[in-house]
């Protein structure tokens, strides 16, 4: 069975789609086979693997499979799989929790989507009731600007709710928007801070996985 990670907020803007993208690519670059599921109707991540024209990504598209029990049997023989979901809550998230290990929960660095994270966490919090399901989630601080305490002060309103954060925060970089037009991911870049975040991330999550 993969490891199956879920990017999912109700609000759009938080980085759901690029940070997705750049999590499998760390995570087929380490040598893991890696899918990545795009069923955000806006399908940012399809449009971007057609507009490279590039066979080095693993994708499936929401037209892929009827059911997310189909789903699973493509995903079968991966070794991780990242999903990224529409910015709303939906049916489609009910079904994918019946099927994922780790809902990450990205936040931008703001106390407005602080207070905005409580629809998308009740949800999740009422779905794993319902489905007396075991699987993790965790919040992510995104588009965050180096030095600023509204961070500080987000994430302290964010350790009120009881989930996870985790330690690597997103920042508000131009890297991640310039990366889209040459590589698709900031791991093709020579190094810098938006790597970093993306490499760090992504171990913080498999030891979050592996421990539970």
């Amino acid at each position: 069975m993969p490891s199956i990670i879920t990017l999912a907020h109700q609000k759009g803007g938080v980085g759901k789609s690029t940070i997705a993208l750049n999590l499998y690519s760390y995570y087929a670059q380490a040598g893991l086979k890696t899918a990545i599921v795009d069923i955000d109707p806006q399908g940012s991540i399809t449009s971007f693997v057609d507009f490279s024209g590039s066979d080095r990504f693993n994708l499936v598209k929401r037209t892929d499979f009827k059911t997310y029990a189909d789903l699973l049997q493509l995903v079968q023989g991966f070794e991780v799989v990242v999903i990224d979901t529409p910015p709303y809550l939906s049916k489609e998230l009910e079904e994918i929790i019946k099927i994922t290990n780790l809902i990450i929960i990205p936040c931008k660095a703001s106390l407005f989507d602080a207070l905005a994270i409580r629809q998308t966490i009740e949800f999740i919090e009422r779905e794993r009731e319902k489905e007396n399901r075991k699987f993790l989630s965790a919040i992510v601080l995104t588009m965050v600007i180096s030095g600023a305490t509204l961070q500080a002060q987000t994430r302290e309103h964010l350790e009120t709710h009881g989930i996870p954060i985790f330690k690597t925060e997103i920042g508000n970089r131009v890297a991640y928007a310039k990366s889209l037009l040459i590589s698709g991911t900031v791991l093709q870049d020579d190094g810098g801070k938006a790597r970093e975040e993306i490499e760090n991330l992504a171990n913080e999550i498999l030891i979050l996985i592996s421990n539970s």
